[in-house]
């Protein structure tokens, strides 16, 4: 069977996680499995990933924190729209 785009992919895990929201790590872990080795998968393009996803409002970012290398992230989860 052929795997979804990387991006419905990010949207079916959010939304199977319901009203939790999962960080970039979390999103990236459930979806190792599947892409890795994938020249757009990879921890920082991830986090693109979700940037993009996020400005079309299908997905929200709340709880900025910083990540172990300093970087800004977010915990995200599926909007009513997504």
């Amino acid at each position: 069977m052929a795997k979804l785009p990387l991006r419905f992919s990010i949207l079916y895990v959010l939304n199977k996680a319901g009203d939790k929201q999962l960080t970039t790590k979390e999103i990236y872990d459930q979806l190792a499995k599947d892409y890795s080795g994938e020249g757009q998968f990879g921890l920082e393009q991830m986090e693109l990933h979700l940037m993009a996803i996020k400005a079309t409002g299908l997905i929200e970012g709340k709880d900025p924190y910083l990540d172990e290398n300093n970087n800004a992230r977010y915990h995200y989860s599926i909007t009513d729209y997504g």
